[in-house]
């Protein structure tokens, strides 16, 4: 009669055949995927930080549990066989995902930690990035964050950034991206200028008026289905900025409606065209894909998606 597993107990997996298998398969076919990768068992052990030895054993075992050879060795490189190559063929895909499952078990199980390099426009940054950190960083003790609020876009990679948290439109195709928010935008200008000038009944009289914008560029604007293009007299490159300038009289102003909620409250700023739709910004949150595998940054995006900060928890003064 066969044996079985005590009651409770694990039975060592079993080939089709089966016979049981070894119990380090995993790691043989590892070792021999990453020595075809690296083109040499010294490659692959400088990668590994394995002695050759140790990678030229367990080659020689997988060969041998094969019955067939996998590579030609000679003095100056390795090379496949025909049997090699179909198997590196077939195995590298399951030694991949082994590999990520491995991972992403590891990722679930580990508590937070390191360092984590975000950088996000000083306005939404300020007011509905920096409270959800404050709030994650007291769950996370181990966590630190290397914050940067500035409204320039910046390389993640040469930056050395984990995360972005950038407004509008995203050009970074080969970076990840999660939506966090849809902001709703306003016209707004100061009551002493419209004293001065008359206050806009349709989306072309916004061309009458001097615009404050954050970049040069920013001057056509979609207003209830139509395009105007006004003509700037100030380029701040922040958001803050630009409405402070509106509220001091010195044009109009499309800013986030968080950021001027404030001051339409208080009578400081004047909504222009309420009645018309104007298309809403898109907060997202960017990251490369190595960046994806820290432990601290998929907690962190968790809780920012969890959290939906749609709108800021106050605009900045």
């Amino acid at each position: 009669m066969p044996r079985t597993a005590p009651e409770g107990a694990l039975e060592r997996p079993r080939s089709r055949s089966g016979t049981l298998r070894e119990p380090d398969d995993l790691t043989g076919l590892s070792m021999f995927v990453r020595i075809v990768e690296e083109g040499s068992l010294s490659a692959a052990g400088r990668a590994l930080g394995l002695p050759k030895a140790t990678l030229s054993r367990n080659l020689a075992l997988l060969e041998k549990r094969l019955g067939a050879p996998l590579l030609i060795r000679s003095t100056r490189a390795l090379s496949l066989t025909d049997t090699g190559r179909r198997f590196f063929d077939k195995v590298q895909p399951i030694v991949r995902e082994a590999q990520q499952a491995t991972a992403e078990v590891k990722i679930l199980h580990a508590a937070p930690s390191g360092l984590l390099r975000i950088t996000a426009p000083v306005a939404y940054g300020q007011a509905a990035i920096a409270p959800r950190l404050l709030s994650f960083m007291r769950r996370y003790p181990a966590v630190r964050i290397d914050l940067h609020l500035h409204d320039g876009r910046v390389n993640l990679v040469n930056g050395g950034y984990d995360m972005a948290v950038r407004m509008g439109a995203i050009e970074d195709s080969e970076l990840i991206s999660h939506k966090l928010a849809d902001i709703t935008m306003v016209i707004v200008a100061s009551p002493t200028w419209l004293e001065q000038h008359d206050v806009p009944q349709r989306p072309a009289d916004l061309a009458r008026h001097a615009a404050i914008v954050t970049r040069p560029e920013l001057v056509h604007w979609k207003v209830g289905g139509e395009t105007v293009r006004v003509p700037w007299r100030m380029s701040t490159g922040n958001m803050i900025v630009t409405r402070d300038a509106a509220r001091a009289g010195l044009g109009i102003a499309f800013v986030p409606e968080f950021l001027a909620l404030p001051d339409l409250e208080r009578g400081s700023l004047v909504r222009l065209l309420p009645d018309l739709d104007l298309p809403m910004i898109q907060a997202t949150a960017l990251y490369t894909r190595a960046a994806s595998q820290s432990v601290a940054l998929r907690a962190l995006l968790d809780d920012l998606l969890a959290s939906r900060p749609i709108e800021a928890d106050a605009a900045p003064p």
